[in-house]
C-alpha cells in the first residue's frame, strides 16, 4: 500500500493528464457514435454527457497545472527528470552525495582549496544567511578527504592551520556531534607528518558519515 502511495505521488501530474486524454476521448467517442445518430431526447443526453467528459478533463489539466505550481523544488529531493519531488523516504547517500559534491563546487574551485580558502565563509551565498548547510559541508569535507584523498590533498590537510580544523569542529557541533569532531582534531594535533592514522579513522567511519549526512539532510528537509 506505501509503494502505491509513493507512486501516486511521484506520477501524480502524469496521471491527472492520462485521465484527462481518456475523459476528451471518451467525450468526442459519445458524439461521433452516441449523438450523431440519436434523435431528440436522447441525441440532447449524449451531447450534454460528452460535454460533461471533456470539461472534465479540461479540469483536469487545470489541477495538474496547479498540482506542478504548489510543489516548490527541493534542492535534494528533485529529480528533474521527472519534474517531481521524490518522497524523503527514497533519499539515499548517493544522491546527498550527489548534491553536496554540486555545493562544494561553489564553495572551492577545486578540491585543493578547501584547504587554502575559506569554505565556511558565512558571506558566501551558498549558505543563504543560514547555517543549515554548515554540518553537511563538514562531513562532506571529511568524507572525501578519506575516500579520495590524494597525497597532494593529504599534504595540504597536515599543513593546514588550527583556526580550519576548529572551524570544521564547529560545523559539526551544530549537529551535534562532538566526537568525530574531537577525534579528528586530536589526530591532526598529533599526526607528526603522517596522515595514516586520520585517513584510516575516516576510512573506518565511512558508512557514520554516511549515515548522519543523510539523517541530518532528511530531518532538516524543509529548509533546503
Amino acid at each position: 500500500m506505501e509503494n502505491i502511495k509513493n507512486f501516486i505521488k511521484q506520477n501524480l501530474r502524469l496521471i491527472l493528464l492520462v485521465l484527462c486524454g481518456l475523459l476528451v476521448l471518451t467525450g468526442i467517442l459519445v458524439f461521433v457514435f452516441g449523438a450523431a445518430p440519436a434523435q431528440g431526447i436522447l441525441k440532447v443526453a449524449f451531447i450534454a454527457f460528452g460535454v460533461v467528459l471533456i470539461l472534465l478533463g479540461c479540469a483536469l489539466v487545470v489541477l495538474a497545472a496547479v498540482v506542478g505550481e504548489n510543489e516548490s523544488a527541493n534542492f535534494f529531493l528533485f529529480d528533474s527528470k521527472r519534474n517531481v519531488n521524490i518522497p524523503v523516504d527514497e533519499l539515499d547517500f548517493a544522491r546527498v552525495n550527489k548534491k553536496m559534491t554540486f555545493v562544494m563546487t561553489q564553495l572551492a574551485e577545486n578540491a585543493s582549496e578547501v584547504w587554502t580558502g575559506d569554505v565556511f565563509d558565512e558571506n558566501n551565498e551558498v549558505y543563504g544567511g543560514d547555517n543549515t548547510f554548515v554540518p553537511l559541508v563538514a562531513y562532506k569535507i571529511l568524507y572525501d578527504l578519506g575516500d579520495r584523498g590524494n597525497e597532494s590533498i593529504w599534504s595540504l590537510y597536515l599543513m593546514a592551520d588550527g583556526e580550519k580544523i576548529d572551524a570544521i569542529v564547529s560545523a559539526l557541533e551544530l549537529n551535534g556531534d562532538n566526537e568525530l569532531g574531537k577525534a579528528f582534531k586530536f589526530l591532526h594535533e598529533n599526526a607528526a607528518g603522517s596522515y595514516e592514522r586520520t585517513e584510516k579513522f575516516l576510512i573506518d567511519n565511512k558508512k557514520y558519515i554516511q549515515n548522519k549526512m543523510v539523517k541530518y539532510v532528511k530531518a532538516n528537509i524543509d529548509k533546503f
